[in-house]
């Protein structure tokens, strides 16, 4: 499905965005049940030992329609035929009922997929370096400067660090309490902040309405360190680049992938996280060469953090699952 980039909606849409939704897995278990893990018959499931054994003609790699994750992962692996998914949810369903033997995709988001579904690994490769960063009208560039200094100033106090083991490596994170400017100086005026409300583990609505997720987070601290008043936009993904360039936004944090040809039309700011793109297999077939690049042993698997026990497990916002929608791998 390819989107279109140019169409400029709100967040209340009906239109899926290229990652309005992370993972089936984290939000509708009982679709995922309904997935045979013989979803594809006659599809081999011989054991994959390192990243190379994927660059072969047999081998199918999904990911999300035009993505950069996805086509780095074509570009490390050219011999292996691409499969293009609507959403991150298709992805992972189709790993999981064996009609692909991997997806490639943002590091992080993977990691907190295979964080919530014990039959997924990130395998230790990476297949590129992704640039996740803050978007911004030209006409922002003050504003901008003022965000790489907090970028900088978060990731050097060890803020950054807290703040990704809770939302990309741990189950039930929970949002601190993080103060307003007490007198912003641009009251009765808020910065209009494009984001994406069904990101996870990034941006996403809570059960009650509340925001939450790494950017809820992200933006709330930002704007103590700007002492500015703002406003979160609803938008989904594709929606986001018109909104700046147009702008409609005085800013855009919504895991905005950072390109050279994006970087024509509207500013960036320093990449806020750090965004590798991934490769995730199903853990029963990795089985790696190396003595010790095992599951239990290896970086690429993330442990489940349970919730203490004064913490109750967070809701995750109800999103209706859809059947993985393949195209013909090229």
């Amino acid at each position: 499905m390819r989107i279109n980039n140019n169409a400029f909606s709100s967040g209340s849409s009906s239109s899926i965005s290229r990652r309005r939704f992370l993972s089936i897995s984290l939000v509708a278990p009982a679709a995922l049940a309904l997935l045979s893990s013989e979803g594809c018959k006659g599809r081999s499931a011989e054991p994959i030992t390192c990243l190379d054994d994927l660059n072969s003609p047999s081998m199918i790699i999904g990911g999300e329609t035009e993505t950069v994750s996805l086509r780095m992962g074509n570009e490390r692996l050219p011999h292996a035929k691409v499969a293009n998914f609507a959403t991150p949810a298709d992805c992972f369903a189709a790993l999981q009922a064996g009609k692909i033997d991997a997806v490639s995709y943002d590091r992080p988001a993977l990691e907190y997929a295979a964080a919530a579904n014990p039959a997924f690994i990130v395998i230790p490769d990476t297949v590129g370096e992704g640039h996740i960063a803050v978007g911004a009208p030209f006409k922002n560039k003050e504003l901008m400067d003022k965000v790489n200094e907090f970028i900088k100033q978060y990731r050097e106090d060890g803020t950054y660090d807290d703040m990704y083991h809770r939302w990309v490596q741990t189950l039930n994170p929970k949002m601190p309490s993080i103060p307003k400017p007490e007198n912003p100086i641009n009251a009765g005026k808020p910065l209009k902040i494009g984001n994406d409300p069904q990101n996870l583990p990034m941006s996403f609505v809570e059960g009650d309405g509340s925001w939450s997720g790494f950017d809820t987070e992200f933006v709330q601290r930002l704007a103590l360190f700007l002492n500015m008043d703002y406003e979160f936009v609803s938008l989904y993904y594709d929606a986001l680049f018109p909104a700046i360039e147009s702008e409609q936004l005085d800013l855009a944090v919504g895991n905005l992938d950072k390109t050279p040809e994006r970087a024509e039309t509207m500013l960036f700011s320093d990449d806020y996280i750090d965004c590798p793109a991934g490769i995730m297999v199903l853990k029963s077939r990795w089985q790696p060469k190396e003595l010790g690049e095992t599951s239990g042993e290896s970086d690429a698997s993330v442990p489940e953090a349970a919730p203490t026990e004064s913490e109750s497990p967070a809701e995750e916002p109800a999103l209706d699952a859809q059947e993985p929608t393949e195209s013909d791998p090229e």
